[in-house]
């Protein structure tokens, strides 16, 4: 037991490694979280620079941290934070959180910034854990042959062979328990929100729980395939640093389906080097299949043209583990995290809050001219 046990810590730990939940070694920037104020009445965001994308209003953010969902179903439970605009009008549109990095018991702490940050766009954002479980536990629902099952079958990739971790079976399931579960978390938090405006956003392997909602299928083992977890009370997908073909089950038909509003992130140096030996790893051009694959359906890439554009710039602000540290950060940095944040408000504003404005900015050249050619926009 002893040593299954520290294989399996073993595997955790390379896929936190992998999907961006690293500790503090690598290159991800840090910056002062803004500040989840007092309770204020709702501001005019401030002017925007030229062609720069700005939110109609902006508000204070409180937060509400003493939550459990369960699901009987998986005889499972996590813990949720809610972070949410105070005076934004009710009910507030909605916006599942997903986090890097494989199981986490306490990452609804992580990516503080992009909560706040959505929150002061006037969206309620749900943070989710999504918390460990056991390594086998997909194996009997899915009917995963016991010989695909064996703990050396989740040390790699299902298009090397191995079998898709319990944590990517459980992402998405964990987002819809919480749409199932919303009536009791309204009134714990007593806050209302809108079930026509909701949307799912994440970064790293916070994308896979993002894209499978949104209707992509996954290879799970050699013999199981096409996993699906669509769910369409979701309007629109934010995927922040997406995987690519081979990476957690995505195969080059993962994207066919999905007809729906995506927008993925990504830039020239969002590489990040996996577990021991490399398990896991994804290259930048790799987190550039999405888009490619996508169908035509309203869907967006923002790509940053910059040695700066690294793999944890796009969830800023968290290392995935823990809340975000002051440090110092350049100011180029700041306003490529500024671009990131930009579009992926303009989008979720067009798609999921249905502003106007917001959908032809995207369509527009403003990125690019706001930026002098360093961020685009492509759309299709």
């Amino acid at each position: 037991m002893k040593t299954i046990r520290l294989f399996y810590i073993f595997v955790v730990v390379a896929l936190l490694v992998a999907c961006g939940a690293g500790g503090r070694s690598d290159d991800r920037p840090t910056r002062k979280p803004t500040a989840e104020g007092p309770t204020t009445a709702p501001t005019p965001a401030p002017t925007p620079a030229p062609n720069e994308y700005r939110t109609p209003n902006t508000y204070s953010v409180k937060v509400f941290d003493n939550y459990t969902v369960s699901d009987a179903k998986r005889n499972r439970k996590f813990s949720i934070l809610i972070r949410y605009p105070v005076g934004a009008p009710s009910p507030l549109p909605l916006i599942i959180w997903s986090h890097g990095g494989a199981s986490n018991d306490n990452g609804h702490h992580s990516y503080e910034e992009w909560g706040i940050a959505l929150a002061r766009a006037g969206y309620a954002v749900i943070h989710v854990a999504h918390a460990d479980d056991k390594y086998e536990a997909h194996c009997a629902p899915l009917k995963i042959p016991a010989n695909e099952c064996e703990l050396s079958d989740f040390k790699k990739e299902v298009l090397e062979g191995g079998t898709l971790l319990v944590a990517f079976y459980n992402r998405p399931r964990d987002a819809s328990t919480i749409l199932d579960d919303l009536d009791n978390i309204e009134r714990a938090a007593n806050l209302k929100f809108d079930r026509d405006r909701i949307g799912a956003a994440g970064h790293s392997g916070g994308t896979s729980t993002v894209m499978s909602l949104a209707g992509a299928v996954l290879d799970v083992s050699p013999s199981v395939h096409n996993l699906a977890s669509a769910d369409p009370r979701f309007k629109a997908f934010l995927a922040s640093s997406p995987g690519g073909i081979g990476h957690l089950g995505l195969t080059a038909n993962s994207w066919d389906k999905i007809n729906v509003p995506v927008m993925v992130t990504t830039g020239a140096e969002d590489n990040h080097k996996g577990g021991d030996g490399g398990a896991f790893s994804q290259q930048a051009k790799d987190r550039l299949d999405a888009f490619k694959r996508l169908p035509p359906s309203d869907n967006y890439q923002l790509y940053i043209d910059s040695k700066e554009a690294t793999h944890k710039i796009f969830g800023f602000g968290s290392d995935g583990l823990s809340a975000p540290t002051t440090g110092t950060v350049s100011n180029e940095t700041l306003q490529l995290q500024a671009y990131i944040e930009a579009s992926g408000i303009a989008f979720l504003d067009a798609y999921v809050r249905g502003l106007p404005e917001a959908k032809t900015w995207l369509n527009s050249d403003n990125m690019k001219l706001w930026s002098k050619g360093i961020a685009t926009i492509t759309t299709k």
